[in-house]
């Protein structure tokens, strides 16, 4: 999918797998609110974060870039891959070591209720695209760019793998217009981060978020028809 100023592509190799890596560890690190409220450093995000996860999910080949079309720069990447995969690979254990971001255990939690709770189907492989974490250089903010990656990577998933659905968290509330205002997610799990318990930390109530200002966190389920979008 492309469009006058933007082409938008599959991520099929290494080094651009590499390059958008590192670019969503700079711009979470830099604007998304819950990762400048942890002081989540560039190196650490992206060892811990999104190289681990686009190493994951990109021999499956749902992953997309926006590449900026007169310079080639890339300037967007979304990491996704199927939840029916993740969830084999790693079912949820309440009782694993605590990981090194709170928000990646709060987040694994939401991920099991959508997969207990929320979805209220049986999980099938090629049925639920999820979508991990995205970003856009600050650039080209403004420009449609995450909207129109996002479409082109569920318009693929959809008409090459039969997806039907898309399950995203958003830790943003200018990604949540996008999956929710844009693109006709509902909202099906929303987690108030301020009375979130990181139970794998301490015994007892710790509250890592108590002071945080960022927002409520939702499960979204999007559903994959055309119609749909706006």
């Amino acid at each position: 999918m492309s469009d006058e100023e933007y082409v938008y592509e599959v991520i099929s190799n290494e080094n651009d797998a590499l390059f958008c890596a590192r670019l969503i560890a700079e711009e979470f690190c830099a604007s998304n609110p819950i990762t400048v409220f942890d002081g989540v450093k560039t190196d650490c995000f992206f060892q811990d974060v999104s190289w681990l996860l686009m190493q994951d999910m990109l021999e499956e080949g749902l992953s997309f870039l926006a590449r900026h079309r007169s310079s080639g720069e890339i300037v967007g990447a979304v990491v996704a891959g199927d939840l029916y995969i993740h969830h084999q690979k790693y079912a949820y254990d309440p009782s694993s070591a605590p990981q090194s971001i709170p928000a990646s255990d709060l987040l694994d939690e939401m991920d099991h209720l959508f997969v207990t709770r929320d979805f209220q189907q049986e999980l099938k492989a090629n049925l639920v695209l999820h979508i991990t974490v995205a970003a856009v250089r600050r650039q080209h903010s403004g420009k449609n760019v995450a909207y129109q990656m996002n479409v082109a990577m569920c318009d693929y998933a959809r008409n090459r793998h039969g997806f039907q659905y898309a399950f995203v968290q958003v830790t943003n509330p200018a990604t949540r217009h996008i999956y929710v205002d844009k693109m006709n997610g509902i909202e099906v799990t929303i987690v108030d981060p301020t009375s979130w318990v990181w139970k794998k930390k301490h015994e007892g109530s710790f509250c890592p978020y108590k002071d945080y200002q960022g927002g409520l966190i939702p499960n979204i389920l999007i559903k994959l028809n055309t119609e749909d979008k706006k």
